[in-house]
């Protein structure tokens, strides 16, 4: 049952590069205040003084560019090569995150509120929402979407099985989008999904 009173507050997960995002910004052009754990995570990266020295002090320089700033992509290599990294990166993190997120429902003017959690089954986060989507896409397009993002298929495999399998999320699921197709038809399905949440 979802804890905020008064409000729907949808949580959306899934598979990398199936498609949250755009789904994401499509509820938010339907009136839906939307927030991303991924953009807060790297808000928190690029501000939180505390979170860089923590991580300044774990690995060094390593994951710090010239600039002194957090290499993200630096960060990714270290903490999907070993389980215990990632592990850490997300305690220390995690729980910023949710603060975050809760304050933004709680402070949030709109009785309709949406958050994009990756992780939000693997971390037992689904009690927190009136209902949960999680997006789906084939491997082929993943695989797809991952090399144009850059990643080797070693790195690509890594932060594939760093989460729950896809068929997991979408068994445990409210609702399911497919991602995997083009921008007009997953549009065209929040817009069919959306008024039947809200």
């Amino acid at each position: 049952m979802c804890p905020f009173k008064g409000k729907t507050v949808v949580g959306i997960t899934g598979g990398i590069a199936c498609g949250k995002t755009s789904a994401l910004e499509r509820f938010n052009k339907l009136g839906w205040a939307v927030v991303s754990a991924d953009s807060l995570v790297a808000e928190i990266l690029a501000t939180n003084s505390e979170v860089k020295n923590n991580i300044r002090q774990r690995w060094g320089g390593v994951g710090f560019d010239s600039f002194g700033n957090i290499d993200k992509p630096a960060i990714g290599r270290i903490v999907f090569k070993k389980d215990s990294e990632r592990k850490w990166i997300e305690n220390l993190l995690h729980p910023i995150v949710r603060s975050l997120w809760t304050t933004f429902i709680q402070s949030c003017s709109s009785e309709k509120c949406l958050v994009e959690l990756p992780l939000l089954f693997e971390n037992n986060l689904h009690t927190q929402f009136t209902c949960v989507v999680t997006m789906y896409a084939s491997n082929s397009t993943i695989y797809q979407r991952l090399f144009q993002r850059g990643l080797s298929l070693e790195e690509a495999n890594a932060r594939i099985s760093s989460q729950l399998p896809l068929v997991q999320k979408v068994n445990r699921a409210d609702f399911v989008l497919w991602g995997g197709g083009t921008n007009d038809f997953l549009n065209r399905q929040v817009d069919a999904l959306a008024p039947t949440i809200f």
